[in-house]
């Protein structure tokens, strides 16, 4: 989905903590290339908080919010829930 000039791949609800998620979904077909979640670096983490926000304010919710990665990999899938990197 594409939200104000910013990409979000997929926002969902986590009823267990009311927090809204915002799920960057990486694939890799083969290792070579790395880890699917090393692709999502501080610039991209800070491009999909402004998305969030961005999001967040025009559908007026005021929900918390973090931010999850899916990796998909010939291997299987892999859930990164509350992700942050230094």
């Amino acid at each position: 989905m594409v939200f104000k000039n910013y990409e979000l791949d997929l926002v969902v609800l986590d009823r267990r903590h009311n927090e809204i998620v915002f799920v960057e979904v990486k694939t890799r077909h083969h290792p070579q290339f790395g880890h699917p979640s090393s692709a999502v670096k501080r610039l991209k983490l800070r491009s999909l908080n402004r998305a969030a926000k961005a999001y967040l304010q025009a559908k007026g919710l005021r929900n918390l919010y973090r931010f999850d990665i899916i990796a998909v990999t010939p291997s299987g899938v892999e859930h990164f829930e509350n992700i942050t990197w230094p």
